[in-house]
Parts: structure tokens; sequence; C-alpha cells
């Protein structure tokens, strides 16, 4: 396959960052290989921005997909391109789930920052595996000066199981509710996901009459895949991701599986 005539969006943890969240350097080779063909290489995440500028001198300075689909910020020109923040009725459940289920931790993604209110254990272990990527503590809504593009709660998954029961009465207030992990549950906008920001990007950006190609694992991934005309999964991932993905890969995030996905190109 000619990469000149193709877009590859992939997934950040679980799909392209090994487990201790660094860059395997397979999938390092392989993507600087589909970059020198003309490849265009774009991150969707579910991660703000200043996660993962520590990324962009290895991946590039090229679009990229931010907040599970909420945001569309162009590296290269460092700015937004499109933007897509969660009504005020957000603030709102996040003080009803609060009240509920009181040792949940919820975490706030604005743009240029991520904030914490209650630090329990799930909340400690991920700021723990994120490394020096920092949180601000905060004790009131009030004290977030920006707009929110997504909201996450961390606990255990059998809360996060009953969270998921007790969220369905929200239906209908602007917010669409989403797995992005065993022991996250997201708020994003209503119609947000990195499958809605996946087709604002090819019209955004002038991608039209490309293949897409995409990788993903997890709940959030799927519209993404979806959405892509190949798509691609790692090994392990979720078995809802696999049913609908192109090729299962046979590495997972920490064997390479990126690296695996661009040589399945190459052979098309």
């Amino acid at each position: 396959m000619d990469f000149s005539k193709t877009v590859f969006v992939s997934d950040l943890d679980g799909t392209l960052l090994m487990s201790d969240k660094t860059l395997n350097p397979l999938d390092e080779a392989a993507l600087r290989r589909y970059s020198d063909g003309g490849g265009r290489f774009v991150v969707a995440t579910g991660r703000p921005l200043h996660t993962v500028t520590n990324f962009i001198p290895t991946l590039g300075k090229n679009p990229m997909i931010l907040c599970n689909g909420g945001v569309i910020y162009d590296a290269c020109k460092e700015k937004i391109l499109y933007e897509v923040d969660l009504p005020e009725s957000a603030k709102y459940i996040m003080t009803e789930v609060q009240k509920n289920f009181p040792d949940i931790s919820p975490e706030v993604y604005a743009f240029s920052n991520r904030y914490y209110f209650h630090m329990n254990t799930v909340e400690k272990w991920h700021q723990h595996i994120l490394g020096d990527i920092s949180f601000t503590k905060v004790s009131d809504p009030s004290e977030i000066n920006e707009p929110w593009n997504k909201m996450l709660f961390a606990d255990e998954v059998e809360t996060i199981n009953e969270l998921m029961d007790f969220v369905k009465r929200f239906e209908g207030c602007g917010v669409r509710f989403v797995r992005s992990f065993p022991k996250f549950l997201e708020i994003l906008p209503e119609g947000v996901s990195k499958g809605s920001a996946l087709k604002k990007l090819v019209e955004i950006c002038g991608y039209g009459g490309l293949t897409v190609c995409a990788a993903g694992d997890y709940d959030n991934d799927i519209e993404m895949l979806e959405a892509a005309d190949i798509s691609f999964c790692p090994a392990d991932s979720q078995e809802c991701v696999k049913e609908i993905s192109t090729a299962v890969l046979k590495n997972t995030c920490d064997s390479g599986a990126i690296a695996e996905a661009v040589a399945y190109l190459e052979q098309l």
C-alpha cells in the first residue's frame, strides 16, 4: 500500500503505548517508516494536551484527537481546530454522583489541565502510572476557570459497574457515558466520540479520498474503528472491539502491535 494515500489514527494507552507508558522501539521504527513513506499519523486519546506533548518530538507535529473526541488540536500550528465542551448539566451530575458514591474520585479534563477532587486508591494508582503528568487538586467545581472537555470517575470495578446503572437517570442531559477502562467511567458531550472527531478531522484537514486506518483496544475506540476503512486492535483488546475490527493483531501494546499493523498495510 502507498502510505502517502493513507492516514493512520491510533489510540495511545493500551494500543500504542506500552504498559509502562513508553513507546516500543519496534513501533517507533515502524511509524518512522510509515511517515517517511508519506503517511499521516494521528494520535486519538482520552488524554488532554499537556499529557501527550512529550510524545510530539517522536510522533511528529501532526493533528491529534484529544479528550476522547472533544478536541482536535494541530500540533504544528499550535492551535485548536475543533472543540466541544460539556454542558452545565455535567456539574450537577458530578454533584449527584459524589452524593451517592462518596468515595469515588472525579477528574475534570480541560484543554490545558487535568483536575481531581478526591484521592481514592484508584486515583492514586492512576496518577502514579502516568508518572510526571501533573494533576491539580481542587475542592469545588467553581475553582476550574476554563471549559470542561470531559469528566472521568475513577473507582474499583464493582463501584463503576454500579455507577453505570446509576447514571442512566441522566439520559437526555446533553451528555453520553463511555467506559474507557474497567475502573473508569467517562462523561463526554452528547454526540462526541473518537469516531465523530475522526470524521471531523478528515473534513477539516482535507483527508477526504485517503484510506483511513485506525487502531484501538477499548469501548471508547469502537466508533473510531467503525469509521475507518481499515481497523486494527491489539491481541488483548476487548471482545467487542475484536468483533468489529478488520484485523485482530497477534501482538499487544507491549510487543509491537502498531508495528504489526504497519507491516499489514505494507503487504496490501
